[in-house]
């Protein structure tokens, strides 16, 4: 008799310790291949094998912990189980920066601090960067590159409806209120795809935003791509591919990366999104089109536009600088920017896109537009300070008879003219005898010495009138001469 009051807590006793086994039955079977994944981003620990030095310093032990933990049977499905009590009983969401909105719409909180101004930065700081943006912008038109700033819109911005209510606070004027107005002020050459977007939320039958996703719809990217396409023409005159949208249909099943955050909450049971637009279009064909080189300087809003094939269509070699970080695509031989020529990839460029959302767009660039502004004045300089000096040198090898006999050796031996052989010189003795950083730390202290002088300014204003040459390069010859002279016997 008691052998069967006790018979419902030994099936209880049995099944908690089939429920404790499972996750090792699951290993020993190697069943790992039928596991859902997770989604997101994470770094896997590698296993290990057992070491004497592993063993004594502790080392084994630590990663083979850390490797059970990430491997053990059924982890995946537990690490979901957790998740998904999570956000049922207390409505959060265990993904970085991740808060549930009003109706499970799902929201990143940058995007809703960008949104209330909660992050804005000094406005002498946003105003010194927008110039710059100006003088490069400037500066690029005239060597023929097109330079195009993007304002991306914000989920945050475009449905502050949903945001949810301890997040809600009195909204204050934001860096991108501040920098659609700095655009706009400075003649900056500009597409404001946020303001757009705000302006077509009631009238467009299209969601541009998915309930479970973070960036643009798939939908919204390729209409602004269109946009970016037409404004990339009016500035450049060049016929760039047009496409044709046939149709639009909606889907419950949602192409990456429309549902984005939704995957990786990582949940049993996903939140239900809603059917997102999706357009079936084509390229046309003309005999007039061209494919510009490209390079986009952006956040992760790009994916959307690169994954569908649209850069690739439009552009030629088109590359993408993460974050003016990491060059994509993958299969570039660097892939670090910081790694790169920055001049020389700037000179192969046609069209330049600096591209960024809302909670980004005070640091748009991430660095580029004041290192590009750094490499172009550097290299005017260096152009201009080349050829007043090659000029200054041919004059002295022209009136050096020995150096002249010289010359006329080696033009015979090249086969080219005596004023080739004099040019080739000259370039030879700048670049070896006044480019080096010393001499050229050397000069500087000259032309600074020169300056700190008044009766020797006096002088060099009368001799550049007399030379019919600018003040700057009459200072730039007359420290050259002080240094041929005085410095570099020093």
């Amino acid at each position: 008799m008691n052998s069967i009051k006790r018979s419902p807590y030994l099936f209880i006793l049995i099944g908690i310790l089939i429920f404790l086994y499972i996750p090792l039955l699951q290993n020993q079977l190697h069943l790992k291949q039928y596991i859902k994944p997770l989604k997101g981003a994470y770094v896997e620990t590698p296993d290990t094998s057992i070491s004497a030095d592993g063993w004594f310093s502790g080392r084994y032990q630590e990663v083979k912990d850390k490797y059970f933990t990430q491997n053990f049977g059924l982890r995946n499905y537990y690490v979901m189980l957790n998740n998904q009590i999570d956000y049922k009983l207390f409505n959060v969401a265990n993904v970085d920066k991740v808060i549930i909105g009003k109706g499970d719409f799902l929201y990143e909180t940058n995007y809703i601090e960008s949104y209330y101004g909660n992050n804005f930065i000094a406005m002498d700081e946003l105003t010194t960067k927008f110039k710059r943006i100006k003088e490069l912008q400037d500066i690029l038109a005239a060597n023929g590159i097109d330079l195009e700033i993007i304002c991306l819109p914000s989920k945050a911005s475009f449905y502050p409806e949903f945001i949810p209510d301890n997040w809600i606070s009195q909204r204050k004027e934001s860096n991108y209120d501040r920098s659609a107005a700095l655009l706009k002020k400075l003649n900056i050459n500009y597409i404001d795809f946020s303001k757009w977007f705000k302006e077509l939320k009631n009238a467009s039958p299209y969601d541009l935003y998915p309930k479970t996703g973070i960036h643009w719809s798939n939908y919204g990217a390729l209409i602004a791509t269109d946009s970016l396409k037409k404004h990339v023409e009016y500035n450049t005159k060049l016929n760039l591919r047009d496409f044709e949208i046939t149709n639009i249909a909606f889907s419950d099943s949602l192409i990456s990366p429309d549902n984005d955050i939704g995957e990786a909450m990582n949940l049993l049971f996903p939140i239900k999104s809603l059917p997102m637009p999706y357009a079936n279009y084509y390229w046309k064909e003309n005999e007039s089109d061209v494919k510009p080189k490209a390079l986009f300087i952006g956040d992760s809003y790009f994916w959307n536009i690169y994954y569908q094939g649209l850069t690739n269509n439009l552009f030629t070699d088109a590359k993408f600088w993460y974050y003016n970080q990491t060059v994509y695509p993958e299969t570039e031989p660097i892939r670090e920017v910081s790694k790169l020529n920055l001049l020389d990839e700037i000179k192969k460029q046609q069209v330049i896109i600096l591209m960024a959302t809302e909670t980004n767009i005070h640091d748009i660039g991430w660095g580029f537009v004041d290192k590009a502004l750094e490499a172009l004045k550097t290299k005017n300089t260096n152009s201009s300070r080349q050829k007043l000096y090659v000029k200054i040198i041919k004059e002295q090898i022209s009136q050096t008879p020995e150096w002249m006999i010289d010359i006329k050796k080696k033009a015979v031996k090249n086969n080219i003219s005596i004023e080739e052989m004099i040019n080739l010189d000259a370039i030879y003795v700048y670049e070896t005898d006044y480019c080096k950083p010393q001499v050229l730390e050397l000069i500087h202290k000259a032309k600074e010495r020169i300056k700190n002088t008044k009766e020797w300014m006096e002088q060099i204003k009368i001799k550049a009138k007399e030379k019919n040459i600018s003040e700057d390069e009459m200072l730039e010859l007359d420290a050259k001469y002080l240094y041929d002279t005085e410095l570099k016997k020093k």
